[in-house]
C-alpha cells in the first residue's frame, strides 16, 4: 500500500516497482479508476466533470476489485492517498484475514506549496484543489513508520530510504 498526500509520488514510484517486479502483478488505483469512470461518462455522451468528482465510483471498484484479490488468495498495491487510518487499517486486517503481508509504502510529507507546485505539471483534468492537498499534507505530516506498524502492517518502508535503482530492496518489499 502506497501512502502520502496526492502529488508526492505515489503513482511514480509504482511504476517505478513494477517495471523492477518489486510490486504485485495486481494494482488497484483510485485514480485511474476516477479516470475510468469519466471516460464511462464522455463515451455517454454526458459532460465530463473534474476527476475528483468520480471519487465515490472509484472507492466502489476499487473495493471490489480488493475484495476480488483478497479472495483468490493474490496480494495487490493500493495506489491512493490511504492518509487516513480507518482506511488502511481496513487494508491491513483484510490482508491478514487472507493470509498475506500488509506492507506499506510511506511517501515522503510534502509542505502544501510543494505538493502544488507538482500538482501543477499534471494536466488540468487531473489537479487536486489547494485546499485538498492542504488538507492531505497535513495528515501525512501526523504519520511514522512506527505509526503504521501501531496499526498492524508487517512492514513499513519509507520512500525515500528506496535505492533509486531499487536494485537493493529493504525489508519488505521484494521482487516477484
Amino acid at each position: 500500500m502506497l501512502v502520502g498526500a496526492p502529488a508526492s509520488g505515489k503513482t511514480t514510484l509504482r511504476g517505478r516497482l513494477q517495471a523492477a517486479g518489486a510490486a504485485p502483478a495486481r494494482t488497484v488505483s483510485l485514480d485511474e479508476e476516477r479516470a475510468v469512470a469519466r471516460e464511462r461518462d464522455v463515451a455517454a455522451g454526458r459532460e465530463p466533470r473534474p476527476l475528483q468528482e468520480y471519487s465515490a465510483t472509484a472507492v466502489r471498484r476499487c473495493e471490489a476489485a480488493v475484495a476480488a484479490s483478497l479472495a483468490a488468495g493474490l496480494p495487490y498495491l493500493a495506489d491512493a492517498t490511504h492518509l487516513r487510518r480507518r482506511d488502511r487499517v481496513a487494508h491491513v486486517r483484510a490482508a491478514h484475514a487472507a493470509g498475506l503481508r500488509a506492507v506499506a509504502v510511506l511517501m515522503p510529507h510534502l509542505d502544501p506549496a510543494a505538493l502544488a507546485r507538482r500538482d501543477a505539471a499534471r494536466p488540468p483534468e487531473r489537479r487536486v484543489p489547494a485546499q485538498v492537498l492542504a488538507r492531505c499534507a497535513h495528515r501525512r505530516g501526523l504519520l511514522s513508520a512506527e505509526l503504521l506498524v501501531a496499526e498492524g502492517f508487517d512492514a513499513v518502508v519509507e520512500a525515500a530510504d528506496l535505492p533509486p535503482g531499487l536494485g537493493d530492496l529493504p525489508p519488505g518489499l521484494s521482487r516477484g
